[in-house]
């Protein structure tokens, strides 16, 4: 063999070798960039199913804090929304925060990403705050979710799902989300945080 045609050989076998190390880097590059566009519905219930926890966990904390639930009746299992009612107090606003409240140490129990807005004045995937710490949870869909207390210290609640073979759960607090058809009635597409 020349020393010409080895050279040349030698500078093919060097492209060759570039192409395959820059195809490495582009094919890594891909997988590690997130890709900006909006979740599968399958995703979007796991978002909401994970964002239920998160307000169950919030409640938890209020109760371990305050030995009490975020509701001023006692004697039966409330049922909340998370409007202002509940998340007010959860987020330590201003007016939860009063002497005759109920967060009067103003302890931010739930934490949240900001919501998108939608049309008609509701919002999605977040929580919508004012100018003194209060707010709203929203779900993917642009729904409240729902929250059942065991307020009455019974250890347990009615099931809400009516259809369902267990009428009472031995659970102390249950939240769930209307899903992607926003029907609450309809249990096969609600995020749930029971079983």
């Amino acid at each position: 063999m020349s020393v010409e045609s080895a050279a040349t050989s030698k500078s093919r076998w060097g492209m060759v070798e570039w192409v395959v190390i820059l195809a490495i880097i582009l094919i890594l590059t891909l997988l590690l960039v997130p890709v900006p566009h909006r979740l599968p519905p399958n995703g979007e219930k796991v978002q909401a199913q994970n964002t239920a926890y998160n307000l169950k966990n919030a409640i938890s904390s209020y109760y371990t804090e305050y030995r009490r639930y975020p509701v001023s009746a006692k004697d039966v299992d409330a049922l909340l929304h998370s409007d202002h009612e509940l998340m007010d107090v959860l987020l330590g606003s201003d007016q939860s925060g009063s002497s005759d409240g109920l967060n009067p140490r103003k302890i931010a129990f739930y934490i949240g990403k900001s919501a998108k807005p939608m049309e008609n004045g509701r919002f999605r995937k977040g929580v919508t705050l004012d100018g003194y710490g209060a707010g709203e949870l929203w779900d993917p869909w642009g729904n409240h979710y729902r929250i059942l207390l065991d307020s009455d210290l019974d250890n347990g609640v009615d099931n809400p799902d009516y259809s369902a073979e267990l009428t009472r759960l031995p659970e102390s607090i249950l939240v769930w989300s209307a899903g992607p058809d926003g029907d609450f009635d309809t249990w096969e597409d609600n995020p749930t945080t029971w079983q």
